[in-house]
């Protein structure tokens, strides 16, 4: 989701309804399947239903979004699962990143402007513990034909292409581009053109 448009976010999760549903995205479930315990944190975290389900499995998560409403939507989940999610209000475009903080970072359908995104993905590199994991499920710039989800603006869709030269050097455990089924309350309905990352920094020599 764009930090550019905050006020949009806090107003689009100002209802009681969870527009992204509760449940966790498919592929995270998968992912988390290999993830080591330890210190995750979730971007662009909306309402927080991934946050909320890797709690779940006894990970200490943290939740950053640009949209108070999401958090506290997160903070509402969480309880009513019986976990605990730390929640940070945090703008992408200006926030700092802290060297080699977390063992995983999940990245979920939080689309950017380009220059946004391509500072994101600096700090994610930086951020991750060697042997980290960075995890992320986006729309390609195909979304556009497909209409059941992400944004309308070409540039702030991605190309799988740029997300394999971004993590050059990482350990690619899972890489894949294609269609995929996704239900995910009212504002994901259907066939989606995604691109699943599951990559994994090396460890220092």
């Amino acid at each position: 989701m764009s930090v550019t448009m905050g006020n949009q976010w806090d107003e689009r999760f100002s209802t009681d309804e969870y527009v992204y549903g509760k449940e966790p995205n498919a592929f995270v479930v998968e992912a988390a399947k290999q993830l080591p315990q330890g210190k995750i944190l979730c971007i662009a975290e909306g309402e927080g239903r991934n946050a909320v389900y890797l709690s779940t499995l006894d990970q200490h998560v943290t939740a950053w979004d640009f949209a108070k409403s999401g958090l506290e939507k997160t903070n509402r989940l969480a309880q009513e699962k019986g976990v605990q999610v730390t929640t940070e209000l945090r703008d992408l475009s200006e926030v700092e990143w802290q060297a080699e903080q977390w063992d995983a970072i999940v990245h979920i359908f939080g689309h950017l402007p380009k220059p946004v995104m391509e500072r994101t993905f600096a700090g994610v590199k930086k951020a991750l513990k060697p042997g980290g994991y960075y995890i992320s499920e986006l729309y390609t710039k195909e979304q556009l034909h497909y209409g059941t989800g992400g944004p309308k603006n070409e540039d702030m869709l991605t190309d799988p292409k740029e997300m394999l030269a971004q993590f050059e050097g990482y350990l690619i455990q899972h890489f894949f581009v294609g269609e995929v089924d996704r239900q995910e309350g009212i504002l994901h309905t259907g066939k989606a053109h995604i691109v699943q990352c599951l990559f994994q920094k090396r460890e220092e020599a």
